[in-house]
């Protein structure tokens, strides 16, 4: 064979090779912060007349080995109704609003898959706090109405989640993931011998992760 050619190969071999070594021996992330947009579908929640809240979360992630990650998780998810009628001749508007603003803590267990996918799964525990906001408004005419707001004190909870997914790092610095997850948590209005509304159920999120 050529001289010329075997050299030429193994300069082309070594031009695809290198960066390909390179990309291997990067690190895993240490640091990540980012956010996601959250769905929450609670089977046996019954408010506003629907079973599911929407949301986002702020995610920031510790990787002490890149085997290990522990998560800090700062959310607000909720669901929102209205209602319109007439009652004594005059127009009425009801907005009722229910939120979950849940702050969480867990651990994931890290599996790298190549260069740039990272499958992740792992449990954690949560402070779950809730609320729900009333307005009502009775219309007089175009210009003058008159309304009120009745807050329901609702009773916080301590809940655990379970969650899996995978984080894809496009570029070194930023990631994409998407996740499902489970949560086991649920309220009631404080001070009153009521029925607990359990919010327990499957949900999906997706998102963006800056890695430093």
């Amino acid at each position: 064979m050529n001289p010329k050619k075997i050299l030429l190969s193994a300069l082309l071999l070594a031009a695809v090779a290198l960066p390909a070594a390179a990309r291997e021996a990067e690190p895993a992330p240490v640091f990540g912060l980012g956010m996601g947009l959250q769905y929450w579908h609670a089977d046996d929640m019954d408010v506003c007349d629907k079973d599911a809240m929407g949301g986002a979360n702020l995610i920031a992630r510790y990787r002490p080995v890149p085997y290990l990650g522990i998560d800090c998780r700062l959310g607000c998810s909720g669901v929102w109704d209205g209602d319109k009628y007439r009652m004594d001749g005059k127009r009425y508007e009801t907005d009722v609003v229910f939120l979950c603003v849940p702050v969480e803590f867990g651990l994931l267990g890290m599996l790298p898959a190549g260069d740039s996918f990272t499958f992740y799964a792992g449990p954690g525990v949560g402070y779950y706090w809730y609320d729900i906001d009333v307005k009502t408004t009775r219309k007089h005419h175009h210009h003058y109405h008159t309304e009120w707001n009745e807050h329901v004190k609702l009773a916080d909870d301590i809940g655990w989640y379970a969650v899996a997914g995978a984080d894809w790092r496009i570029v070194p610095c930023l990631s994409l993931f998407a996740e499902a997850r489970y949560t086991g948590t649920g309220t009631h209005v404080r001070h009153e011998k009521s029925a607990e509304i359990d919010c327990s159920g499957f949900g999906g999120q997706i998102g963006i992760l800056f890695n430093f």
